[in-house]
């Protein structure tokens, strides 16, 4: 038997189960904004049983207690959840970013691919504040929405089997940093020298979806000062 649809801030939302203890809802126009929303009211409502609430770019998963919840009765509690009922308004964090650019890795690429000169493309990149849809692929890495139509391009044909930490990416019509080192296929711009994740730290990452994030351009000299 299907899962019913829940009716949440003046629209439909599908839901789906995406395993014993989890839940997948989905807003019928996709926007992340009414995800990110949702989280905010959730978390605020503080409903003992969830464990864990994942956002992605069009949808949201609800991990729970299988004690205290089934997917029937988690659906009724979000639809009938009242937006008075939390008492923690949702918190939009601006995280600046330290980007040094000259440690970009394709340049070449970036540059034919958009038609546009480098200092122009540095230019476009850090002129946008940027939106966290979502963190993953790798623990930490974050996806950013607001990336000028300009610089899209599409991910690398062959992905590279080690990306440095901390390098600062387009994919698509996205842009991301990598918060550890690993494969990736994006197109490599520029490189922080922060870092936004630490495996030994509860929780890992003060980052949360929603916030912004703003780009500034620092020289190699200011990359290796960290």
């Amino acid at each position: 038997m299907g899962l019913p649809s829940l009716y949440r801030n003046g629209q439909n939302w599908v839901s789906e189960v995406l395993g014993e203890h989890a839940l997948l809802v989905r807003p019928e126009n996709e926007e992340l904004e009414h995800i990110h929303k949702l989280i905010s009211e959730m978390e605020g409502a503080g409903l003992e049983g969830i464990i864990d609430i994942v956002p992605a770019y069009s949808s949201l998963a609800v991990f729970f207690d299988g004690s205290k919840w089934d997917h029937h009765t988690l659906i009724a509690e979000i639809e009938n959840l009242s937006e008075g009922k939390s008492s923690v308004k949702a918190v939009q964090n601006m995280i600046e970013i330290p980007v040094c650019y000259e440690l970009g890795m394709d340049w070449k690429d970036v540059i034919r691919q958009t038609g546009l000169e480098k200092e122009q493309i540095i230019e476009l990149h850090n002129s946008k504040i940027y939106t966290i849809a979502m963190m993953g692929f790798i623990p930490g890495f974050i996806f950013l929405n607001g990336l000028d139509a300009k610089l899209a391009v599409p991910r690398k044909s062959t992905p590279r089997t080690g990306v440095p930490a901390g390098s600062i990416g387009i994919g698509g019509n996205q842009t991301g940093m990598y918060s550890l080192e690993s494969p990736g296929g994006w197109n490599i711009i520029g490189r922080s020298p922060k870092s936004f994740f630490d495996s030994s730290k509860n929780p890992p990452t003060l980052l949360k979806a929603g916030d912004k994030v703003k780009f500034t351009s620092i020289s190699e000299k200011e990359f290796h000062r960290g």
